[in-house]
């Protein structure tokens, strides 16, 4: 059970995470929070001297106890803060060695977090990467799709006084410089080049609450009405991460044969990734389709699974190493200077690799 000043300390302290109390504001005044929290001003008094060592609250006449932002990080540890949303998915682990690569070479170590996909973990420890002094932070948040200015992950990233690079991802009202592939046009791409082999029955499965996802997904749609082809809502479909233990790809990849009718099915699918493609195969062998024969499929990422495929998986190369390094270069151009104005961003085009899983239709 928390004692009476840990309350106080956790009350206060929620106030400041929610920006209920904004650096240069005063804290509640000891009566109040006495009066408020059925503690004496003893206990208050307590909670403030230990949230001093976190914050910089100063005592200032006339206005009482100030909030004055965060303790800056302690002596300069040559360590970067890498957080990611999963180091399972295997474009990651190519990623962080890249990252790993460009700081060791830069004279950096690197601190390395899993999110596993839970945002409140990624806030913590963002938070404990910032309470050991790291000197920057790389990150890439779970539900890059969901994420703005109100999220608690970018209020700390921005009060955290340190340069932020983020990957595959561009945050809204985060102040962070960013890298990342141009999702669009892959979207774009895959679909233009169906249309040249021929398919104008279209199908996708994308991730939605990722920004990569959404972002694909506009590309596939704006290609298919430069097109003149109209959007079959009975072709497209969207996962969250949520559902990816249900295996997307198998699941939705049956619902759009099971909605459709041999006239009017798809003679080819853009998947959101390599391993939502590499999913429905097997729902694909269980319909009596054939891969390309009967439905082209393309991939994105170029993961090892995709050329192990039978067929092998036509795909989009994800630039994961060279990003990695990338991310690492612009942080340590950042590092000593925390200054908006050097914020900017990189986009890298991911280029198609053509395999056998895709064919011209008949």
């Amino acid at each position: 059970m928390a004692t009476k000043h840990r309350e106080v300390f956790d009350y206060l302290e929620r106030l400041i995470s929610t920006e209920e109390i904004r650096t240069g504001d005063p804290l509640p005044g000891e009566n109040d929070l006495s009066t408020r929290l059925s503690v004496s001003r003893n206990t208050v008094r307590h909670a403030i001297s230990e949230l001093s060592k976190k914050y910089r609250i100063e005592r200032t006449p006339g206005r009482g106890s100030v909030y004055l932002g965060e303790v800056s990080p302690g002596p300069n540890t040559k360590s970067i803060g890498i957080i990611n949303s999963s180091l399972s998915y295997t474009i990651y682990p190519e990623m962080i060695h890249g990252i790993e690569e460009g700081l060791f070479n830069g004279g950096y170590s690197m601190l390395l977090a899993n999110g596993n996909y839970d945002p409140e973990k990624e806030k913590e420890s963002a938070k404990r990467m910032l309470a050991n002094g790291v000197s920057g932070i790389i990150v890439e948040p779970t539900n890059s799709g969901r994420l703005d200015q109100d999220s608690e992950i970018v209020h700390v990233l921005n009060r955290s006084g340190v340069p932020v690079v983020t990957t595959n991802c561009e945050i809204p009202g985060l102040q962070a410089s960013f890298i990342t592939v141009d999702d669009a046009r892959i979207g774009e791409d895959a679909v233009e080049y169906l249309l040249g082999l021929g398919h104008r029955r279209i199908a996708c499965v994308f991730k939605s609450d990722t920004q990569a996802g959404e972002l694909r997904y506009r590309g596939y749609a704006r290609a298919l009405e430069r097109n003149g082809i109209t959007i079959d809502p009975l072709l497209a479909r969207s996962y969250t991460q949520e559902d990816e233990p249900s295996l997307p790809g198998a699941w939705f990849t049956r619902d759009i044969f099971e909605n459709t009718t041999k006239s009017t099915r798809p003679t080819a699918f853009v998947y959101f990734n390599d391993q939502v493609a590499h999913q429905a195969y097997p729902a694909f062998a269980e319909l009596g389709l054939t891969v390309p024969g009967d439905v082209s499929v393309v991939g994105i990422d170029n993961i090892p699974e995709a050329v192990r495929a039978i067929p092998a998986l036509t795909t989009f190369n994800h630039p994961k190493y060279v990003m990695g390094k990338l991310a690492a270069e612009i942080m340590l151009g950042r590092l000593g200077k925390h200054d908006d104005r050097l914020l900017h961003g990189v986009t890298m085009r991911a280029q198609l690799v053509q395999r056998d899983s895709t064919a011209r239709t008949a």
